[in-house]
């Protein structure tokens, strides 16, 4: 698989927003040997579209859907973490480094 179909399929798992939707995704969509860098790279892509849905509770049921003991390790304070990070980013006028 080519590096930018892997990244343009990650990026369509993640816009599924809900943790358990987008592993369905990246199982249905991906070859198994590629099932690990796929949960690798999701929590990367997932701050963004969670931060778009429209209410908080849209946002921390998304959060809440990632489990605890998600693999890898710290994949949900990662991505509480870059939704914070981004939402006050919006928040200054800075996303995407504006």
């Amino acid at each position: 698989m080519r590096p930018s179909d892997f990244n343009r399929l990650i990026k369509l798992a993640a816009k599924q927003t809900y943790y358990p939707l987008c592993l369905q995704f990246i199982e249905d969509n991906l070859d198994e040997g590629f099932y690990d860098l796929a949960t690798a790279t999701l929590p990367y892509y997932l701050p963004s579209n969670i931060l778009d849905l429209k209410s908080k509770e849209e946002r921390t049921a998304a959060i809440d859907s990632i489990p605890l003991n998600a693999t890898p390790s710290h994949t949900r304070q990662l991505v509480e973490h870059g939704v914070m990070t981004l939402w006050r980013r919006e928040r200054s006028g800075k996303r995407n480094g504006i």
